[in-house]
């Protein structure tokens, strides 16, 4: 579909050369204007004079035949089409006038001050990461920004953690999970259908009682609306212990499968895109030198963001030494740790 803008407008690239650079950009693809049509008041200002795109506040104007065009319309349609359905083939949100979620990290960092959003930012040699809030104003929000670079080296000393403590740390939690989901799947459920049960008999009883003249109909539209609404309380019960198991059982894979990849004890010496997205759901940034990420299987883990941006790769004696000053305190310390969990220290 590109080739077919770039056939079209050979004869203004040949005099525009700059053409031929932004030819395959999105926005390019998307403007209307280069079409025979002109479409007035995409943007707008408000009282402030901050100028925002429309989508739908104030009406536009299509004025059509407004100037030669660069492309027919009939290409230019299949264009947004093709546009759309990479889109969503990417999981792309657009609207806005720019992908929303062009970047790895884009929407995944939250400030942990304020809960805003992070927003990419680039600098002389550098991207950064900013709350959208404290680029408004230091008074709305102190948080600073974070340097991307910093939040990678910090993701993987996190997963080299993660890979040391494997026995002691999440072999242990998958064992939790597992007895957590067959605890609450079995005796509370059986009870609370048996109170179900129970309570439909009782209602059957009091129905026939009540056809029979036996029992005063005041009576029974009183008991029969408390076992209605012990019955209620009893499936709603269900549906939440449903759920809490959905949720354990999910965290039960999401675990295994993060043991299974520390099981493999590789260590990161850098920043991997694809792990990064298999494990991590979101991160908080706490301050300018701490982030918590938070993996998919529901646990939170702190991590320092230093300047240094670097991957830690001895970040276990490094916390032992800082733990115990004197070398003997520090050799006993290890010696308990080889005793007990040989595979800590790798």
């Amino acid at each position: 579909m590109t080739q077919c803008f770039k056939n079209q407008t050979s004869s203004y690239a040949q005099e525009d050369p700059f053409l031929h650079k932004i030819i395959d950009t999105p926005n390019i693809l998307r403007n209307i204007n280069y079409t025979s049509d002109m479409l007035c008041q995409k943007t707008y200002r408000d009282d402030q004079y901050h100028c925002h795109f429309n989508q739908g506040e104030l009406p536009q104007y299509l004025i059509e035949e407004h100037h030669p065009s660069l492309v027919n319309h009939e290409t230019f349609n299949r264009a947004q089409v093709l546009l759309k359905e990479a889109a969503q083939k990417r999981h792309i949100e657009t609207g806005s006038h720019k992908y929303q979620h062009h970047y790895l990290f884009s929407g995944k960092i939250i400030c942990g001050n304020c809960g805003t959003t992070f927003k990419r930012q680039t600098r002389p040699h550098k991207i950064y990461w900013a709350c959208q809030k404290h680029l408004r104003s230091a008074k709305q929000c102190p948080t600073k920004a974070v340097s991307e670079a910093g939040l990678e080296a910090a993701f993987c000393n996190m997963m080299n953690k993660l890979v040391h403590s494997r026995k002691f740390l999440l072999q242990p939690l998958l064992e939790a999970l597992k007895e957590e989901a067959n605890a609450n799947s079995d005796g509370q459920l059986i009870s609370l259908n048996k109170q179900i049960k129970s309570n439909d008999h009782k209602a059957e009883t009091l129905t026939q009682l009540m056809q029979t003249g036996l029992l005063d109909r005041a009576i029974y539209i009183n008991q029969t609306t408390k076992l209605e609404q012990d019955t209620y309380q009893c499936q709603e019960k269900i549906k939440q212990l449903n759920g809490k198991n959905t949720d354990s059982a999910n965290n039960f894979e999401d675990v295994r499968t993060l043991l299974n990849w520390c099981q493999q004890r590789k260590k990161l010496t850098e920043f991997d895109e694809g792990i990064f997205q298999e494990f991590v759901q979101q991160i908080v940034v706490n301050s300018s030198n701490k982030a918590t990420f938070i993996l998919k299987c529901g646990l939170a883990l702190p991590e320092k963001l230093n300047k240094a941006a670097t991957v830690d790769e001895k970040f276990f004696r490094s916390i032992i030494k800082q733990r115990y000053n004197d070398p003997i305190k520090q050799a006993e310390y290890l010696y308990s740790i080889i005793e007990n969990e040989g595979d800590l220290i790798g």
